[in-house]
């Protein structure tokens, strides 16, 4: 069935473009009202962190303004923390903004006044003390961790969203007083019980300004949701967006996602339909509705549709196809995923290619089955839960409502390995540094030798970057309680423990894998030209390396001479496998000695450009500083045998050992989006996921589109790309980031 439109969703769509315009008025309502909810909690308590924290959270639920727009059917205004606090105001612009707000003078001052007393978090202060090789192996990102002043979990999750359709927040406060009895009181279930009864109220405040306004279709949603649990189709998502407001007041909008909205909603889709109640045109504009509302210029609030159950047939269903007919008739950024495997049906596959092209976004992506459920159960996830799995963000990976992903935990850079075994653990990029391990001179080297030293120091640079991680935990544990989370995320109520604080039912931690591409080329010119060929010397190739390829004669063979991973020449595809097979057994091992479960994900989002800028010159003729490859796609430029090489290539990585997802952005000229090449666009996914390939997301917007955008951006202010893992306007991009995205190979042939 096709759907249109409504003229409210053209308007709705308008003012959504529009968003910053309403931020600027809306966001210091969170900074006050957390500020007031702390205010309120007697000074002469000491209170734990999870109470100070729900309290800040529960005032903001009760007390932030009810703004429905004209003609909206999904209301609640979703304002970010980050729009106030990063804007670099000074106090004068504080208070111009509180002003727009609608605070009054008195209101400003109180907020403005040091000596107000509010409740404060206890931080616990970290006694880890670096060593000089540390120091230098963060210095140089050959190791990453998240900062321990922050959060490494923030904004990144999936929560239970349909505990609060079916139950609403007054059945969730049942559960919670039922376990506190249980168990017995203390702080933790204090805290849930804030954001519960807050809860309760927070429709009753949008039904009584419906009431003010004349519109009771809106008033008799919110007299139900999210007090209570949804009755119908509207309610029901009605009861989610508000649900999704709390959790992204919580820890900031950015990557906090929605995960399986087709699977969550079509219960009451459904039974709407059947019992005659519901068109399926009126359900198409709510969708649409909720899709507005989701928007954002930088949007990674995930959706996912489709995929398998946990009895083997398909998932899919008339919400997975009616959702994506939104994404493509409202036709702007919307992150969403597709989920499929061998069985799904051809015509969904085909549906969600044909929106790909027609929006031309990179949206949606895909994500394959039959490789990301074997990969979690492999990490210890059972197949059901797994089966239900969905995106954060860009690709991380989660089970929703039952983990802490711990997404973006941690980094290692592999091609920082080779450069160590290639200077007997000295830095080419900083030479007066030995951050590396010793594993010998590397003058004499055998290939197999090389290849043992270089195993080494990946090793070495896994168990650094999980050390690091395992000594930097305490703090978030401690000084970071997620209340909203934990009372969605199955396991924290049952335990009494914060999701922070290893509450959830399955607590991982995801490391990223850095640079693979770039290590297979290397090692691949390097086999060649030294060891099959005979061209040059190992030292030869060092010298170069030290003296950022002063020879370019040299560096010609070693840049565009040597075979490259991307174009399905097996032997380069095996060693990129072999590495990255080699990286996830020693992250298993890791795991089993430090007592937590990391997931291997080869994946950079945009840290490619800082790696590589802190990365020595490359034997695949990268110069010192250049940018690396993205994920697993090949380096920019280097695959130019076509989609189905590229694809074969990338089908070839150990996926079923990278629970984390191994990403890959594949640019494919638009042309071929058209009715007679789409069918084989579909057998070549199809092909590709039966030999491994885990996930792939298409950028279809042609290079000389992006060149006029770049030299006209006014001409182009909604053309949006597939950048890291998430789509963007490409007018909002970084120069380095425009010209990275030029660079990435068109393939124009099947």
């Amino acid at each position: 069935m096709a759907y249109e439109l409504t003229q409210r969703c053209e308007k709705l769509r308008a003012e959504a473009v529009d968003i910053r315009e309403m931020s600027e008025k809306v966001s210091p309502q969170w900074a006050y009202w957390t500020r007031y909810g702390r205010s309120l909690l007697d000074q002469n308590c000491q209170h734990s962190n999870d109470v100070i924290c729900a309290a800040g959270i529960a005032s903001v639920i009760k007390n932030a303004p009810a703004i429905i727009g004209e003609e909206e059917l999904i209301v609640g205004y979703n304002f970010g923390i980050n729009e106030f606090f990063e804007s670099g105001l000074d106090q004068d612009g504080i208070k111009d903004s509180m002003r727009k707000a609608g605070f009054d003078e008195d209101q400003i001052d109180w907020y403005l006044d040091d000596t107000v007393p509010v409740a404060k978090y206890q931080h616990l202060a970290i006694e880890r003390v670096l060593t000089e090789k540390e120091k230098q192996l963060e210095a140089e990102l050959a190791i990453t961790n998240s900062d321990p002043h922050r959060s490494i979990t923030a904004n990144h999750s999936v929560i239970g969203y349909e505990q609060i359709v079916k139950y609403g927040f007054a059945g969730m406060l049942e559960k919670v007083n039922q376990y506190a009895a249980a168990n017995g009181e203390c702080s933790f279930y204090e805290a849930l019980r804030m954001v519960c009864e807050a809860g309760c109220e927070y429709g009753s405040k949008y039904a009584q300004e419906a009431e003010k306004i004349g519109r009771e279709d809106i008033a008799a949603v919110c007299r139900q949701v999210p007090a209570n649990g949804a009755r119908n189709f509207r309610e029901a998502v009605q009861a989610l967006w508000f649900a999704h407001i709390v959790n992204t007041w919580e820890d900031t909008i950015n990557a906090n996602s929605v995960g399986r909205l087709d699977q969550i909603l079509y219960p009451y889709y459904i039974k709407d339909i059947e019992d005659g109640v519901l068109t399926k045109q009126e359900a198409f504009e709510i969708i649409c509705c909720l899709w507005l509302k989701l928007y954002r210029d930088y949007d990674v609030q995930q959706s996912c549709v489709g995929g398998r159950n946990a009895d083997g047939s398909s998932a899919v269903n008339e919400l997975s196809y009616m959702m994506l007919e939104a994404t493509e008739k409202l036709g702007f950024v919307r992150c969403m995923s597709v989920r499929f495997d061998q069985n799904t049906d051809k015509n969904f596959l085909l549906r969600a290619l044909e929106v790909v092209g027609k929006v031309q976004k990179g949206i949606p992506f895909f994500f394959n089955d039959d490789v990301m459920i074997p990969a979690l159960v492999s990490a210890g996830i059972p197949y059901e839960d797994a089966c239900n799995y969905t995106q954060i963000g860009c690709v991380e990976t989660v089970i929703p409502g039952k983990a802490n992903p711990h997404a973006v935990n941690s980094r290692t850079n592999m091609l920082k390995a080779l450069e160590y075994a290639l200077a007997n653990g000295k830095s080419l990029h900083n030479p007066d540094w030995c951050p590396g391990m010793e594993t010998g001179d590397p003058a004499a080297f055998t290939f197999e030798e090389l290849l043992d030293a270089l195993k080494k120091q990946i090793a070495y640079l896994i168990r650094e970057t999980i050390d690091l991680a395992v000594d930097y935990m305490p703090w978030s544990n401690y000084g970071d309680p997620k209340p909203v989370k934990s009372l969605l995320t199955e396991g924290c109520v049952e335990k009494g423990l914060d999701f922070n604080n290893g509450g959830a039912l399955y607590d991982y931690y995801q490391l990223m894998l850095v640079g693979i591409p770039n290590l297979a080329d290397s090692l691949a010119a390097i086999k060649k030209f030294v060891y099959d060929d005979k061209r040059y010397t190992l030292q030869e190739v060092i010298d170069q390396l030290c003296n950022n390829w002063e020879d370019e004669v040299m560096r010609t063979y070693f840049q565009k001479r040597a075979p490259k991973f991307g174009n399905d020449v097996e032997w380069v595809d095996q060693l990129a496998f072999d590495l990255t097979d080699f990286a996830c057994d020693c992250i298993a091992e890791e795991s089993r000695r430090v007592g937590y479960s990391f997931h291997a994900q080869p994946f950079t989002f945009l840290w490619m450009i800082d790696h590589g800028r802190l990365c020595g010159a490359s034997a695949d003729g990268r110069r010192d500083g250049e940018i690396l490859a993205y994920s697993v796609s090949p380096m920019q430029g280097r695959d130019s045998e076509g989609l189905t090489a590229l694809l074969n290539s990338i089908s070839r990585m150990p996926t079923k050992k990278t629970p984390g997802t191994t990403s890959a952005i594949v640019e494919v000229d638009p042309l071929l989006f058209n009715d007679k090449y789409l069918p084989y666009l579909v057998d070549m996914l199809y092909a590709a996921g039966a030999k491994g390939l885990c996930n792939v997301q298409f950028n279809t917007v042609s290079v000389d589109t992006l060149i006029d955008a770049q030299k006209h951006p006014e001409k182009h202010r909604n053309l949006a790309v597939r950048v890291s893992g998430f789509s963007q306007k490409f007018n909002l991009l970084s120069r380095e980031l425009q010209d990275h995205i030029i660079a990435r190979t068109k393939h124009a042939q099947m």
